[in-house]
Protein backbone atom coordinates (compact mmCIF):
# COMPACT_ATOMS: atom_id res chain seq x y z
CA UNK A 1 0.00 0.00 0.00
CA UNK A 2 1.15 3.62 -0.51
CA UNK A 3 2.59 5.64 2.34
CA UNK A 4 -0.42 6.90 4.35
CA UNK A 5 -1.36 10.56 4.42
CA UNK A 6 -0.79 10.68 8.19
CA UNK A 7 2.86 9.69 7.76
CA UNK A 8 3.34 12.20 4.96
CA UNK A 9 1.79 14.93 7.12
CA UNK A 10 4.23 14.10 9.92
CA UNK A 11 7.15 14.20 7.51
CA UNK A 12 6.00 17.56 6.13
CA UNK A 13 6.41 19.39 9.44
CA UNK A 14 9.25 21.83 9.96
CA UNK A 15 11.82 21.03 12.62
CA UNK A 16 12.63 23.22 15.59
CA UNK A 17 13.84 26.74 14.87
CA UNK A 18 14.42 28.26 18.31
CA UNK A 19 17.74 26.51 18.92
CA UNK A 20 19.00 27.36 15.43
CA UNK A 21 18.04 31.00 15.88
CA UNK A 22 19.89 31.09 19.19
CA UNK A 23 23.00 29.59 17.58
CA UNK A 24 22.90 32.10 14.72
CA UNK A 25 22.49 35.09 17.07
CA UNK A 26 25.33 33.82 19.26
CA UNK A 27 27.67 33.56 16.27
CA UNK A 28 26.74 37.04 15.09
CA UNK A 29 27.60 38.37 18.53
CA UNK A 30 30.92 36.53 18.55
CA UNK A 31 31.93 37.90 15.14
CA UNK A 32 30.72 41.48 15.53
CA UNK A 33 31.60 42.35 19.12
CA UNK A 34 34.11 45.16 19.62
CA UNK A 35 37.10 42.87 20.28
CA UNK A 36 36.54 40.78 17.12
CA UNK A 37 38.96 41.34 14.21
CA UNK A 38 35.85 41.47 11.99
CA UNK A 39 34.08 44.20 13.98
CA UNK A 40 34.99 46.96 11.51
CA UNK A 41 35.11 44.89 8.29
CA UNK A 42 31.47 45.38 7.33
CA UNK A 43 30.85 41.66 6.87
CA UNK A 44 27.40 40.40 5.91
CA UNK A 45 26.41 37.48 8.17
CA UNK A 46 23.42 35.38 7.09
CA UNK A 47 21.97 31.89 7.23
CA UNK A 48 22.05 29.49 4.30
CA UNK A 49 20.86 25.90 3.99
CA UNK A 50 17.74 24.29 5.40
CA UNK A 51 17.23 26.71 8.30
CA UNK A 52 17.42 29.70 5.98
CA UNK A 53 15.03 28.02 3.53
CA UNK A 54 12.55 26.74 6.17
CA UNK A 55 13.06 23.22 4.83
CA UNK A 56 14.69 21.89 8.00
CA UNK A 57 13.36 18.67 9.50
CA UNK A 58 13.70 17.30 13.02
CA UNK A 59 16.76 15.25 12.05
CA UNK A 60 18.67 18.31 10.80
CA UNK A 61 21.41 19.45 13.13
CA UNK A 62 24.08 21.89 11.97
CA UNK A 63 23.19 25.51 11.26
CA UNK A 64 24.96 27.00 8.20
CA UNK A 65 26.15 30.58 8.66
CA UNK A 66 27.88 32.57 5.90
CA UNK A 67 30.33 35.35 6.78
CA UNK A 68 30.56 37.34 3.55
CA UNK A 69 33.17 40.01 2.92
CA UNK A 70 31.93 41.90 -0.11
CA UNK A 71 34.83 44.26 -0.75
CA UNK A 72 36.99 41.46 -2.12
CA UNK A 73 35.72 39.44 -5.06
CA UNK A 74 36.63 36.69 -7.48
CA UNK A 75 35.15 36.74 -10.95
CA UNK A 76 34.32 34.92 -14.16
CA UNK A 77 35.02 37.20 -17.12
CA UNK A 78 34.60 34.57 -19.84
CA UNK A 79 31.44 36.16 -21.29
CA UNK A 80 33.19 39.50 -21.85
CA UNK A 81 35.24 40.56 -24.85
CA UNK A 82 39.05 40.71 -24.45
CA UNK A 83 38.84 44.52 -24.42
CA UNK A 84 36.21 44.47 -21.68
CA UNK A 85 38.26 42.00 -19.66
CA UNK A 86 41.34 44.21 -19.94
CA UNK A 87 39.36 47.32 -18.93
CA UNK A 88 37.86 45.47 -15.96
CA UNK A 89 41.28 44.42 -14.69
CA UNK A 90 42.54 47.96 -15.01
CA UNK A 91 39.65 49.30 -12.92
CA UNK A 92 39.96 46.74 -10.10
CA UNK A 93 43.47 46.30 -8.66
CA UNK A 94 44.28 43.14 -6.67
CA UNK A 95 42.61 43.01 -3.26
CA UNK A 96 44.65 43.58 -0.12
CA UNK A 97 42.33 41.64 2.22
CA UNK A 98 42.15 38.09 0.90
CA UNK A 99 39.88 35.12 1.62
CA UNK A 100 42.64 33.57 3.75
CA UNK A 101 42.68 36.70 5.91
CA UNK A 102 38.90 36.49 6.33
CA UNK A 103 39.08 32.80 7.25
CA UNK A 104 41.82 33.41 9.83
CA UNK A 105 40.03 36.40 11.35
CA UNK A 106 36.78 34.43 11.55
CA UNK A 107 38.55 31.47 13.14
CA UNK A 108 40.31 33.69 15.69
CA UNK A 109 37.11 35.54 16.60
CA UNK A 110 35.21 32.30 17.16
CA UNK A 111 38.01 30.70 19.20
CA UNK A 112 38.34 33.80 21.33
CA UNK A 113 34.60 33.72 22.07
CA UNK A 114 33.90 29.99 22.44
CA UNK A 115 37.33 28.54 23.29
CA UNK A 116 39.73 26.53 21.17
CA UNK A 117 38.10 23.19 21.98
CA UNK A 118 34.73 24.33 20.63
CA UNK A 119 36.01 25.55 17.25
CA UNK A 120 37.67 23.36 14.61
CA UNK A 121 38.56 23.86 10.97
CA UNK A 122 36.60 21.44 8.76
CA UNK A 123 36.88 20.57 5.08
CA UNK A 124 34.69 23.43 3.84
CA UNK A 125 33.68 25.32 6.97
CA UNK A 126 34.55 26.18 10.54
CA UNK A 127 32.77 23.82 12.96
CA UNK A 128 31.46 25.57 16.07
CA UNK A 129 29.87 24.13 19.20
CA UNK A 130 27.91 27.15 20.37
CA UNK A 131 26.79 25.52 23.64
CA UNK A 132 23.85 26.20 25.97
CA UNK A 133 21.44 23.94 24.06
CA UNK A 134 22.05 25.75 20.78
CA UNK A 135 22.61 23.92 17.51
CA UNK A 136 26.16 23.15 16.37
CA UNK A 137 27.07 25.39 13.46
CA UNK A 138 29.05 25.40 10.24
CA UNK A 139 30.49 28.87 9.72
CA UNK A 140 31.52 29.61 6.12
CA UNK A 141 33.86 32.55 5.47
CA UNK A 142 33.37 33.71 1.88
CA UNK A 143 34.11 36.62 -0.40
CA UNK A 144 31.98 37.89 -3.25
CA UNK A 145 31.89 36.17 -6.63
CA UNK A 146 30.78 37.82 -9.86
CA UNK A 147 29.88 35.91 -13.01
CA UNK A 148 29.76 38.74 -15.53
CA UNK A 149 27.33 38.94 -18.44
CA UNK A 150 28.11 42.52 -19.50
CA UNK A 151 30.59 45.17 -18.38
CA UNK A 152 30.84 48.80 -19.43
CA UNK A 153 32.30 50.23 -16.23
CA UNK A 154 32.03 49.69 -12.48
CA UNK A 155 28.59 51.35 -12.42
CA UNK A 156 27.23 49.77 -15.59
CA UNK A 157 27.38 45.97 -15.52
CA UNK A 158 25.28 42.85 -15.23
CA UNK A 159 26.40 39.75 -13.38
CA UNK A 160 25.31 36.83 -11.25
CA UNK A 161 26.35 37.66 -7.70
CA UNK A 162 27.46 34.78 -5.52
CA UNK A 163 30.07 33.75 -2.99
CA UNK A 164 33.41 31.99 -3.26
CA UNK A 165 35.35 30.05 -0.66
CA UNK A 166 38.03 27.36 -0.69
CA UNK A 167 38.07 23.89 0.78
CA UNK A 168 40.88 22.44 2.88
CA UNK A 169 42.73 21.43 -0.33
CA UNK A 170 42.46 25.00 -1.65
CA UNK A 171 39.89 24.07 -4.30
CA UNK A 172 37.52 26.98 -5.09
CA UNK A 173 33.82 26.57 -4.37
CA UNK A 174 31.30 28.98 -5.89
CA UNK A 175 27.64 29.14 -4.93
CA UNK A 176 24.68 31.53 -4.95
CA UNK A 177 22.94 31.10 -1.57
CA UNK A 178 20.83 34.26 -1.72
CA UNK A 179 19.47 33.27 -5.15
CA UNK A 180 18.65 29.85 -3.70
CA UNK A 181 16.67 31.39 -0.85
CA UNK A 182 14.82 33.87 -3.08
CA UNK A 183 13.85 31.27 -5.69
CA UNK A 184 12.66 28.85 -3.03
CA UNK A 185 10.43 31.52 -1.52
CA UNK A 186 9.05 32.30 -4.96
CA UNK A 187 8.23 28.68 -5.80
CA UNK A 188 6.52 28.25 -2.42
CA UNK A 189 4.02 31.04 -3.15
CA UNK A 190 0.35 30.15 -3.07
CA UNK A 191 0.00 31.27 -6.68
CA UNK A 192 2.57 28.69 -7.81
CA UNK A 193 2.53 25.58 -5.61
CA UNK A 194 -0.21 26.38 -3.13
CA UNK A 195 2.41 26.92 -0.45
CA UNK A 196 3.25 23.21 -0.60
CA UNK A 197 6.74 23.32 -2.08
CA UNK A 198 8.75 23.55 1.14
CA UNK A 199 6.55 21.03 2.93
CA UNK A 200 7.14 18.63 0.05
CA UNK A 201 10.90 19.15 0.29
CA UNK A 202 10.68 18.17 3.96
CA UNK A 203 8.73 15.02 3.04
CA UNK A 204 11.38 13.98 0.55
CA UNK A 205 14.17 14.64 3.05
CA UNK A 206 12.43 12.47 5.65
CA UNK A 207 11.75 9.81 3.03
CA UNK A 208 15.46 9.86 2.17
CA UNK A 209 16.32 9.37 5.85
CA UNK A 210 13.88 6.45 6.06
CA UNK A 211 15.51 4.81 3.03
CA UNK A 212 18.95 5.18 4.58
CA UNK A 213 17.83 3.94 8.00
CA UNK A 214 16.25 0.85 6.43
CA UNK A 215 19.35 0.18 4.27
CA UNK A 216 17.55 0.79 1.00
CA UNK A 217 19.74 3.75 0.02
CA UNK A 218 23.41 4.42 0.63
CA UNK A 219 24.27 6.99 3.26
CA UNK A 220 24.95 10.42 1.69
CA UNK A 221 23.57 9.25 -1.66
CA UNK A 222 20.96 12.02 -1.73
CA UNK A 223 22.13 15.13 0.17
CA UNK A 224 19.40 17.58 1.20
CA UNK A 225 20.71 20.37 -1.01
CA UNK A 226 20.42 18.24 -4.14
CA UNK A 227 16.97 16.91 -3.24
CA UNK A 228 15.73 20.47 -2.80
CA UNK A 229 17.30 21.55 -6.09
CA UNK A 230 15.72 18.58 -7.86
CA UNK A 231 12.24 19.40 -6.56
CA UNK A 232 12.65 23.01 -7.62
CA UNK A 233 12.71 21.74 -11.23
CA UNK A 234 9.39 19.90 -10.88
CA UNK A 235 6.46 21.66 -12.64
CA UNK A 236 4.41 23.72 -10.21
CA UNK A 237 1.10 21.95 -10.93
CA UNK A 238 2.42 18.64 -9.58
CA UNK A 239 2.47 20.10 -6.07
CA UNK A 240 -1.32 20.55 -6.08
CA UNK A 241 -3.56 18.22 -4.10
CA UNK A 242 -2.89 15.99 -1.11
CA UNK A 243 0.58 14.64 -0.40
CA UNK A 244 -0.73 11.18 -1.36
CA UNK A 245 -1.25 12.63 -4.84
CA UNK A 246 1.81 14.84 -5.15
CA UNK A 247 4.55 12.49 -3.91
CA UNK A 248 3.89 9.67 -6.44
CA UNK A 249 3.29 12.23 -9.19
CA UNK A 250 6.70 13.78 -8.55
CA UNK A 251 8.42 10.39 -8.41
CA UNK A 252 6.76 9.36 -11.68
CA UNK A 253 7.83 12.62 -13.30
CA UNK A 254 11.43 12.07 -12.23
CA UNK A 255 11.37 8.47 -13.43
CA UNK A 256 9.96 9.22 -16.87
CA UNK A 257 11.33 12.64 -17.85
CA UNK A 258 14.79 13.78 -18.88
CA UNK A 259 16.52 15.58 -16.01
CA UNK A 260 19.75 16.57 -17.73
CA UNK A 261 18.65 20.18 -18.12
CA UNK A 262 17.86 20.64 -14.42
CA UNK A 263 19.42 23.62 -12.66
CA UNK A 264 20.29 24.06 -9.02
CA UNK A 265 17.70 26.11 -7.16
CA UNK A 266 19.93 29.16 -7.58
CA UNK A 267 19.04 29.12 -11.29
CA UNK A 268 22.67 29.49 -12.38
CA UNK A 269 24.52 26.19 -11.96
CA UNK A 270 23.50 22.96 -13.75
CA UNK A 271 22.37 20.44 -11.14
CA UNK A 272 24.31 17.51 -12.59
CA UNK A 273 28.04 17.46 -13.20
CA UNK A 274 31.40 16.98 -11.52
CA UNK A 275 31.62 20.29 -9.64
CA UNK A 276 31.62 20.56 -5.82
CA UNK A 277 28.05 21.93 -5.88
CA UNK A 278 26.70 19.39 -8.39
CA UNK A 279 25.09 15.93 -8.17
CA UNK A 280 25.05 12.87 -10.44
CA UNK A 281 22.07 11.65 -12.46
CA UNK A 282 22.87 8.08 -11.35
CA UNK A 283 22.45 9.11 -7.71
CA UNK A 284 19.08 10.70 -8.47
CA UNK A 285 17.92 7.56 -10.29
CA UNK A 286 18.96 5.40 -7.31
CA UNK A 287 16.95 7.61 -4.96
CA UNK A 288 13.86 7.64 -7.20
CA UNK A 289 13.90 3.86 -7.63
CA UNK A 290 14.24 3.25 -3.89
CA UNK A 291 11.53 5.81 -3.11
CA UNK A 292 9.11 4.30 -5.65
CA UNK A 293 9.69 0.83 -4.20
CA UNK A 294 8.93 2.01 -0.68
CA UNK A 295 5.87 3.90 -1.92
CA UNK A 296 4.48 0.72 -3.52
CA UNK A 297 5.29 -1.62 -0.65
CA UNK A 298 4.65 0.42 2.49
CA UNK A 299 3.10 -1.78 5.14
CA UNK A 300 2.88 0.12 8.43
Amino acid sequence: MPIPQSQLETWSHQGAVATSSAAYNSIRQALLKATSPLASRGVDIFLQGSYANSTNIYADSDVDVVVLYGSTFYKDLSALTPAQQQFHEALFPPAAYLWTHLRDDTLNALRSHYGNNSVTLGRKSIKVQTGCGRRPSDVVPAVQFRRYATFVDRNNLTAHWGIQLFDVSNNPIVNYPKYHIERGENKNQASRTGGQYKATVRIFKNLRNYLIDTHQLADRAAPSYFLECTLHNIPDHLFAGSFRDTVPAILSYLASNATGGFLCQNGVVPLFGNGPTQWSEAALRAFVQAAKTVWDTWYT
